[in-house]
């Protein structure tokens, strides 16, 4: 396996693992497909997200990555507007966020990142 397959596979991976973690805990949620220039995040909660419809981006960074907690957020605000664009909803009711999967430990060990802006307003 090739090193940039390893690392699609670790992602997909994690998407389903968050997909699940949220179901097992009461939440409607899902991946969502990839559509190129439009895509709209990797994992969907479509109920009670922080009181949003929660559109995730998901990061499995390997050993000496870097995080980038600015360009990951930007892209979950893109993926997001996407997301609402898609399905006829208001933006400010779709809460872009990012998880980031924390090395060694369990799915709720994972970081949730969000920005103060897209959950307070601005």
């Amino acid at each position: 396996m090739t090193t940039r397959k390893s690392h699609k596979a670790r992602g997909a991976t994690y998407e389903t693992d968050i997909r699940d973690w949220f179901r097992a805990n009461g939440y409607d949620s899902e991946r969502l497909a990839r559509t190129g220039a439009k895509d709209e995040g990797d994992v969907v909660v479509r109920s009670d997200f922080l009181g949003s419809i929660g559109v995730i981006e998901c990061k499995a960074p390997g050993a000496g990555n870097a995080i980038d907690l600015s360009g990951w957020t930007k892209e979950a605000q893109i993926e997001a507007t996407h997301y609402a664009e898609a399905r006829g909803l208001d933006r400010n009711a779709v809460l872009p966020a990012v998880l980031i999967k924390a090395r060694g430990k369990s799915i709720a060990d994972s970081y949730l990142v969000l920005r103060l802006g897209d959950v307070f307003g601005e």
